[in-house]
């Protein structure tokens, strides 16, 4: 087929579209020819998939390049236009992370998750966020907070806000803030008693600023949680994984308006360090460089195979790379257009390459099809998905459908081909040895990338039980990996 969409948007669905029609048809032809014991066509049929999905790839790129050649300028100014000013006088579309905007442009293009979306309104409703706060917690007054107050008013004119902000707080020791969905004419921020009694009036300013970032942008429209939960039936996990990578780059646009508002990167770096140590006294003398600097080392730090880098593995970015994406902003040019007294030393384009590129230390490997391990990691994660699936003792057609969305098709189709020919201790055998195999070839970022998106795949259901867990905890003993890995990683998706 040649592709004929003159957007990037509408040839993404148009590729997936085209992809998923060879996926069933192979199937249905594959399901015959096992049926039959056609031995020959079985071949037949996986050379002939393997053929249309390299014709549609390379049809695919090539289409890629004639619009992005053809449509630079359009495209550029549809990017520019998905955030209005509905809320705030400052110009969105250019503070956004390009990560957490990207993908918005993509869910908004996606059938399936805005299907799903109009469910989870449908099903929910309108959350009523003032009555539930005045119920559970305790609003604070200009009486009761004016240092609040204060922080409300200079964040309000920051930013050019044009709602007022209420304040709430509820008891718990834990540092921890949120922001609830808002109403035309109000923000609700709320606050842990911990954080509101131990940080500092700048300090709360970033951390204040951060959640009026979650509004501004608009994240309340994607619920994670809920989307996944509504579409359990419809959604595939590569979903799952892309609605956790948003999760995740969120917080970088986030931490952006945080830093507008207090408009000090120690004070920012001074908040993540109380964050994430739990220190609030000046027991231990804080060193902003100190703690950039962690960066470098967490990479060394994730490939030494004693050590169990689990603590920072989490649906949110750890904090090492929040801070150093949050420095590289606070050089940017894109940071000085916000800031007079900000002199930008790195390009956007610079400054949004390399946050990329430190934000895909949480992303999947990117495997591509001449890499000479690839093969095997992929064949692992079949087996590995397919062994979750079949926890429960029945893997049905949309199951199968989601293992196609994690490997490349001519993987697939070889797993496909031999996957009914072998028993369960059969698989388990080759999962061993794929083990083995990997085991010396792989760093321990890369396990954990395998087993978070195949934690990831067992929750796209909306649940996950017992006999999955067992799964998942047996696959990361083969890796070499703490099983309380699999915990963290359930327990965040859960969270989300």
């Amino acid at each position: 087929m040649s592709y004929t969409s003159t957007t990037l948007a509408d040839l993404q669905k148009e590729h997936e579209a085209a992809i998923t029609a060879a996926q069933e048809e192979m199937l249905q032809n594959l399901n015959e020819a096992q049926a039959s014991g056609d031995l020959h066509r079985i071949q037949e049929v996986s050379v002939s998939f393997q053929k249309t999905t390299t014709k549609l790839a390379d049809d695919y790129t090539k289409r890629i390049e004639e619009i992005n050649a053809l449509n630079e300028k359009t495209t550029t100014e549809k990017v520019a236009d998905i955030y209005t000013d509905k809320r705030a006088g400052i110009n969105l579309n250019h503070l956004v992370y390009d990560g957490d905007r990207d993908y918005v442009i993509e869910f908004q293009n996606n059938e399936l998750i805005q299907q799903t979306l109009q469910k989870v309104n449908e099903t929910n409703g309108k959350f009523k966020s003032r009555k539930h706060l005045l119920k559970s917690s305790l609003r604070l007054t200009k009486t009761l907070a004016p240092m609040l107050h204060e922080i409300g008013e200079h964040c309000k004119e920051i930013l050019r806000l044009k709602a007022d902000i209420e304040f709430f707080v509820y008891q718990s020791d834990q540092f921890n803030a949120s922001c609830y969905p808002p109403d035309d004419n109000r923000l609700y921020i709320i606050l842990s008693s911990g954080m509101l009694e131990r940080f500092s009036k700048e300090e709360l300013t970033f951390v204040i600023g951060h959640e009026i970032g979650h509004v501004l942008f608009e994240h309340f429209d994607y619920p994670v949680r809920q989307i996944l939960d509504i579409g359990q039936n419809d959604l595939a996990p590569i979903h799952a994984m892309k609605l956790y990578a948003w999760h995740r780059n969120a917080e970088i646009s986030a931490d952006r308006v945080g830093l507008l508002c207090c408009q000090d990167f120690e004070t920012a770096g001074r908040t993540f360090f109380k964050l994430s140590s739990g220190v609030t006294t000046d027991s231990l003398d804080f060193q902003l460089n100190a703690y950039i600097e962690q960066f470098v080392d967490l990479e060394e730090a994730l490939n030494d195979a004693n050590h169990d880098p689990s603590d920072w593995y989490s649906s949110h970015p750890f904090s090492p790379l929040r801070i150093k994406a949050l420095e590289l902003f606070n050089k940017s040019e894109t940071y000085a257009s916000f800031n007079d007294s900000i002199n930008g030393e790195i390009s956007e384009e610079a400054m949004e390459l390399e946050i990329k590129r430190i934000m895909s230390l949480m992303e999947p490997e990117n495997l591509e099809e001449n890499d000479e391990h690839s093969e095997k990691i992929q064949r692992f994660m079949f087996l590995g998905g397919y062994l979750i699936s079949n926890a429960d003792g029945v893997v049905d057609e949309s199951e199968i459908q989601a293992l196609s969305s994690i490997v490349l098709p001519n993987v697939f189709a070889n797993c496909m081909m031999t996957i009914k020919g072998l028993t369960q201790d059969e698989m388990i055998q080759e999962v061993q040895q794929l083990s083995k195999d990997l085991d010396l070839v792989l760093s321990v970022m890369q396990k954990l990338n395998i087993l978070r998106d195949l934690s990831i795949i067992s929750y796209a259901d909306g649940q996950i039980d017992d006999s999955e867990v067992n799964v998942l905890y047996n696959l990361a003993r083969l890796l070499r990996i703490n099983t309380d890995f699999i915990d963290r990683v359930i327990s965040d998706a859960q969270g989300v």
